[in-house]
Formats: structure tokens, sequence, C-alpha cells
């Protein structure tokens, strides 16, 4: 949710202003892509050029550990990969006062959270998959990202958002989603305009505890990204290569599965997240041979038990994500962002219709992970 204000171009500008740019903050452009966060290009008069980035109070309600988090990733990746790498992290621009990020006080407005990285210049974004290609470089690269982190020394990355892949507990969201949705017309209206969907859920609502009890089927802790959208890794622009991987808001302990999982929900089909029609959304055993193979190339950390579980890892993923965007359906549009009516309900059904043609394939599937070589 934006707070009033803060998204006016000469507060960005101020707010720019109190990070060590090197110059004077000249303009700001908003970037519209994510789902969560508030982002802007800022341009100083030195010519340099850098992106702004307010934190999501209502998704992240504590943003100091979601700071302190991201400062041990951004330095631990420096450290792994060397001075030279600037073009395959990010890096934080320090705020004037010394410190990782800049919180504006009430004279200023709503109390928020900011902070600023270097821009990675020459650069693109991708919001689907195309080919194969593609999806065995990004995949990779999510692989590569999770392998630099075995190392990472005590203690472990701090949980910014607690059970965010607790599947269970997402569903225990949306029934208290469904039930506060009659104590309103509109959330009933919300209601009745997904009851299709809200059967489906819960016919498939045991699958959501197959990753559960993780420990018991000897699936150890990782620090995974979370969020394993081709959206989030920039290209080269000239190669095509996929750089470096971004929004790190997310990464903390978790599961490899989460983020093979995150990936087939996200790339192994061709629709959009959010189509109004479904045809599209169906597993492209080409796309989702090629995620295997790059991930499995990157993540060379991967025990017997963890590759495994990958296959789980995109059943329960997806019908948690349609969870997600069904409870958000019925709350009003609270936590993701929308640009019309129905979007977050178009969200849910392409998840429903990618998880029937998973379980369709699901045999399909575990021969191809168990095949795909590393």
């Amino acid at each position: 949710m934006t707070a009033p204000g803060q998204n006016d171009p000469e507060a960005v500008l101020r707010i720019a202003g109190r990070f060590r740019t090197g110059g004077r903050a000249t303009g700001a452009v908003e970037l519209r892509a994510g789902h969560i966060n508030d982002s802007f290009v800022v341009s100083t008069a030195s010519g340099g050029r850098f992106l702004l980035q307010r934190i999501n109070g209502y998704v992240f309600p504590n943003p100091a550990r979601v700071m302190e988090n991201i400062v041990r990733i951004t330095r631990h990746l420096e450290r792994r990969l060397g001075p030279e790498s600037a073009r395959r992290r990010l890096t934080l621009v320090p705020a004037v006062d010394g410190e990782m990020w800049f919180e504006t006080t009430a004279k200023e407005g709503p109390a928020d959270w900011w902070r600023m990285y270097e821009l990675i210049e020459d650069t693109t974004t991708e919001l689907r998959v195309s080919t194969p290609e593609q999806a065995f470089l990004a995949a990779q690269a999510f692989g590569r990202f999770e392998m630099h982190f075995v190392d990472l020394p005590a203690p472990p990355l701090h949980e910014t958002i607690p059970g965010f892949h607790d599947t269970p507990k997402r569903f225990d969201a949306f029934d208290r989603a469904l039930a506060a949705a009659n104590e309103s017309p509109v959330g009933a209206a919300r209601r009745r305009q997904a009851v299709a969907e809200i059967r489906s859920v819960a016919v498939h609502r045991d699958l959501g505890a197959r990753l559960s009890a993780a420990s018991t089927h000897g699936l150890p802790q990782r620090t995974v990204h979370n969020d394993c959208k081709i959206s989030n890794i920039l290209f080269d622009r000239p190669t095509g290569e996929a750089l470096c991987v971004v929004d790190l808001d997310t990464t903390m302990p978790g599961l490899a599965a989460y983020d093979f999982g995150d990936m087939v929900r996200s790339m192994s089909h061709r629709a959009d997240e959010d189509a109004r029609d479904t045809a599209g959304a169906r597993v492209d055993l080409e796309l989702f041979a090629a995620l295997a193979q790059g991930y499995l190339d990157g993540a060379g950390f991967l025990t017997a038990a963890e590759r495994r579980s990958l296959v789980d890892g995109a059943l329960v993923l997806t019908l948690e994500q349609a969870v997600r965007f069904l409870t958000d359906h019925l709350d009003g549009d609270v936590y993701f962002r929308v640009e019309r009516p129905g979007q977050n309900l178009d969200r849910c059904r392409v998840q429903l219709a990618l998880l029937e043609s998973l379980l369709a394939l699901d045999a399909d599937l575990r021969r191809v992970v168990g095949g795909a070589t590393t």
C-alpha cells in the first residue's frame, strides 16, 4: 500500500537527496512492474542513475530486519564474487548519515523506510519466458544464487515474512478472509465472484501440507530467494546473459523446493500471470526441462532428498500462490498491487489452471527431474 503523498515527484527527489549519490537528484521515474514495493529510477546532475525503493510496510512490518538481511546478503555476495563483480550483484548506496537506509519522520509525512541501489546499466528484465534457453539461464542464475549462500556465516538470515511458505497457514488466512467476506456487501460480492475458485482450492487443500513436515523428509534449511520469477533476473542487454538476481526482500531460510517450485509456477508455461483466458496456463515440457537442467546445474549443493522434493515444490507453490491471490481478492486487494478490478481473481485462475496441468503431468515431470543432468 502506498503512503499518501510519498510518490509525489518532489517528495521522491527530496528523499533521494538523503543518499550519497554524488550529485543532486534531478529526476525520478516510477517503475510499475513490481507487486509490492514502490520503485523509482533516480537521475542526478552528475550523470549517475540509481534505484530508489520504498519498502512496503504492510507486507514487511519489520523493515529493519529486511534491511539487516539485505546488508548481509549484498556484502556476502561481494566477498564471494569479488570487487569487480558490480554488474552481477546489487550494491546498496549509503544514506548521508552512514546508514544503509533512510527512514522518513512524521514531519516529512508518513513514516516509511527507503533504500537505494546503484543502477546496473545496459540490462533488461522480462515478464515472461520466451525460450527454453532463457528459462535455463534464469533457473541457473537462481541456483547459483543459492549456491553462494551455502557458506553464509551464522546466524541465519531473519525471517522477513514469518511462515511465508507455510501453506497450511496460508489456508488459515484464506479461511479467515472467507468468513469475513460475508460481513459486508462488498465482501459478499467478491465471494460470489469466486465461487468456482473457492471450491477448487478446497479440493486440493490436502496437497498444501506436502512440504510442511520437511524435516521428516530429510530436507535441510537453505538460504533461498523465495520469489523466483524471471522478472527478478537482470539480463545483459547485448548478450542476453543472466547477470544478477534482484528483489532480495524475501531471501531467508527455506527449502530448495520453494525456489524451484516458484520457477515452475511462473516460468514453465506461456500465460501472463493475470491473463483473463487461462488457455495458456499449461506446462510446456520443454520449458520445464530447461528449468530443471538450469537449476540443477546452478544448485550443486542439492541432496538426493532435495532433488526428489522439487516436483512437490512445484505443486505446493502453485497451489499456495492461487490461495494467496484468492485471499487478497476476498480481502479487497490489500497485498498485491492491482491495476483493474478482478485482477487478483484472474491471477488465481491462472495458478489453478497451471496446477491442474502439473497434476496431469506429474509422472512425466518426476522423470524429467530424475533424468536431468547436472
